[in-house]
């Protein structure tokens, strides 16, 4: 597969109200960045170009440190997309770019890959992937994004709450629900990106604190490939003890 037309950009936020300093906490020796970082580095290989857009200078040198590509983004961004518009601004080769979340260390690259040839062969503005799963806990917890889906696995929208609301798992004692759990990265055209950025932050990405929202609520279609594999994001501290533990076997 060949993504030399693919930019992958990380965008590393330093500031986070659930957890301190997320990009630089430590994950089996190294920072988050930099693992977030390594698990992509197979892309390569392929291609890709891969970078992390930074807004401080710790995680600036955090990254050079270990030999990571990192270049300063304005610290004033109000979404990781938008930091990622200003890695790709100085990249203009690129056709597409895919932002990874800085704190996605274990999403599976042949997700990635998948993900990548949905939107080369079906060119959207923009898409995502969404993980099919039965976890009674993940489908209640707020940290876990949720997505309801059309039938041809499109976006209809996204949520922290439990959507669709299973009222008949609830209402019995079974807890055996369904449904689609977002993984935190999304592929978009270069113009679509730049369309993206130039979009209000919708009241419903600022209520729900999800991105992906200023898009649903402009009318966008976001295509849903299927992940084969449950990606579980960094935000607390709960997390980051898991991710340990995943990390360590």
């Amino acid at each position: 597969m060949d993504l030399n037309d693919w930019l992958i950009v990380i965008p590393a936020r330093l500031a986070s109200a659930r957890l301190h300093q997320k990009p630089l906490q430590d994950l089996g020796g190294k920072p988050l960045i930099v693992r977030v970082y390594e698990n992509l580095q197979s892309l390569k290989s392929f291609g890709a170009e891969i970078i992390v857009g930074a807004d401080h200078e710790l995680t600036q040198k955090a990254c050079l440190t270990h030999g990571v590509p990192c270049i300063m983004t304005k610290s004033s961004h109000l979404s990781g997309t938008d930091r990622c518009a200003e890695v790709a601004a100085n990249h203009p080769s690129k056709r597409y770019i895919l932002n990874v979340q800085g704190d996605e260390p274990f999403v599976d690259v042949n997700d990635l890959r998948d993900l990548m040839e949905l939107m080369i062969k079906r060119n959207p503005k923009m898409a995502t992937l969404g993980f099919s799963s039965s976890d009674w806990d993940a489908y209640h917890d707020p940290n876990v994004v949720k997505i309801a889906l059309d039938r041809d696995n499109r976006a209809i929208y996204f949520s922290r709450s439990p959507i669709p609301f299973d009222r008949d798992a609830h209402q019995s004692s079974s807890r055996s629900v369904h449904f689609a759990q977002h993984v935190g990265v999304y592929a978009f055209s270069r113009d679509s990106l730049v369309e993206f950025c130039r979009l209000e932050p919708s009241s419903l990405e600022l209520l729900e604190k999800l991105e992906q929202l200023r898009a649903i609520s402009a009318g966008w279609n976001i295509l849903v490939a299927s992940a084969r594999s449950k990606s579980r994001g960094i935000d607390t501290q709960e997390d980051l003890d898991h991710a340990r533990k995943v990390f360590h076997g």
